[in-house]
């Protein structure tokens, strides 16, 4: 199967504007940005995170020193997803490809069987985690043919569908949380569901569920993930995919930001003007209501979309550069193209600020409002966060060399 593009047709009324040459430089932070990862993260990830011993430590103190814990199914993934995608955009000559070899050799080693069963902690027993399976099948699309062959990855990915869809399915959408079953009902696993399927979707030829499971993933978020009273994506639900009532049910703008991208890059696949404007309204409450005080996206926020915890994370920084980045590639008139890119900008910028660590090539998971750091160790999972924000810019800067185009006519979906 031929995977469709992500980017709207030649001459549809949804067609990009390339961007005027001096509009808002993503070139700056996206150099400074290669520079971290090429000077200080690779080589860290290289000395101090992976483990000769099998896998790579999945936490990292302050000092150096790794925290001593089991090895999950979705740090390998995450992990090779990460060193496959820096190979592919030129980044980690050197210690790339023996660090992808390592993070495919643990997650086929210990937490893939043949047959697609998943083990989701190295030597435990095999068990059902719909967030592992959703790792697994997303480095399985990332991972390029000299790290593993294409045919293995698909026949692998076929075995984990055909489990998945035979054991756990939902009786009206998407997948179930256990058997027997377990409430609440997550929306956070789909949404990795839905990252892996367009994955592999956009790197080729592959088994044509998953061209599916993305349409009904993106139909269960579209129908019931959203808050009809807020418009916000929700995280738990009732065993009927109703929101599911109570303040612990809060609303994370790391999660407006990326279901907003996702669903961008869906509505893009299959020019659906309704996923544009969910994905475009999702972004929108996140830079609202979801920025702290330093302007960095928050934790939390209520069911009434008032702030709970304005504590800023380091992967919800990571997803609003996705948002940005993607929404300014896909804009359609040169002042939304340049306001969208100036946004991602200012997202990468606040990015830089976790990445500024005593422990050269480390970072901070969280700042407290008025940037202090807390003093805690490093996940080494969130690279994969990082990489992804890496190559949503620069993608935004390939596309910036495009020469430029007639100006649209046709009022942009953000107006």
């Amino acid at each position: 199967m031929t995977p469709p593009t992500e980017t709207p047709a030649s001459g549809s009324a949804r067609s990009a504007v390339p961007f005027e040459a001096g509009s808002a430089p993503v070139a700056a932070p996206l150099a400074a940005f290669r520079d971290w990862i090429e000077t200080r993260a690779l080589p860290f990830q290289a000395q101090a995170v992976r483990d000769p011993a099998g896998g790579f430590h999945e936490r990292i103190a302050p000092d150096g020193h790794p925290v001593a814990m089991p090895r999950r199914a979705r740090v390998a993934a995450r992990q090779l997803y990460a060193f496959s995608r820096l190979a592919g955009l030129g980044l980690g000559d050197t210690v790339g490809p023996g660090l992808a070899g390592h993070a495919r050799d643990m997650l086929l080693g210990a937490h893939i069987r043949p047959d697609g069963r998943i083990v989701p902690l190295a030597g435990g027993p095999e068990g059902y985690d719909l967030y592992d399976i959703a790792f697994c099948l997303f480095a399985l699309a990332a991972a390029p043919e000299v790290v593993l062959p294409r045919a293995g990855a698909c026949a692998l990915a076929a075995q984990i569908l055909t489990r998945l869809e035979a054991g756990w399915r939902h009786p009206e959408m998407g997948f179930e949380e256990a058997m027997p079953r377990r409430l609440p009902l997550r929306s956070n696993p789909h949404m990795h569901l839905f990252e892996a399927s367009l994955e592999w979707l956009a790197t080729g030829p592959c088994d044509p569920r998953f061209e599916a499971l993305a349409d009904e993933i993106a139909g269960l978020c579209l129908a019931r993930f959203l808050d009809p009273a807020t418009g916000a994506l929700r995280e738990l639900f009732d065993g009927d995919w109703q929101v599911a009532p109570g303040a612990e049910n809060a609303v994370e703008p790391g999660h407006q930001y990326e279901w907003g991208w996702l669903l961008l890059r869906w509505g893009a696949l299959r020019d659906r003007a309704e996923a544009r404007r969910a994905g475009l309204g999702l972004i929108d409450l996140a830079e609202t209501r979801g920025l702290n005080a330093d302007g960095l996206a928050a934790s939390l926020l209520d069911p009434a979309l008032a702030m709970a915890d304005p504590t800023a994370r380091l992967w919800p920084q990571t997803e609003r550069i996705k948002a940005w980045a993607l929404r300014a590639r896909l804009a359609t008139r040169r002042a939304e193209a340049a306001l969208t890119e100036a946004k991602a900008v200012e997202a990468c910028q606040g990015l830089m600020r976790f990445l500024q660590h005593p422990l050269r090539g480390s970072w901070w998971e969280n700042l407290a409002e008025g940037g202090a750091p807390r003093r805690e160790p490093a996940r080494t999972s969130s690279l994969y966060h990082i990489v992804g924000a890496y190559h949503e810019l620069a993608a935004l800067e390939a596309r910036r060399s495009l020469p430029v185009a007639k100006e649209e006519t046709r009022a942009s979906s953000t107006a």
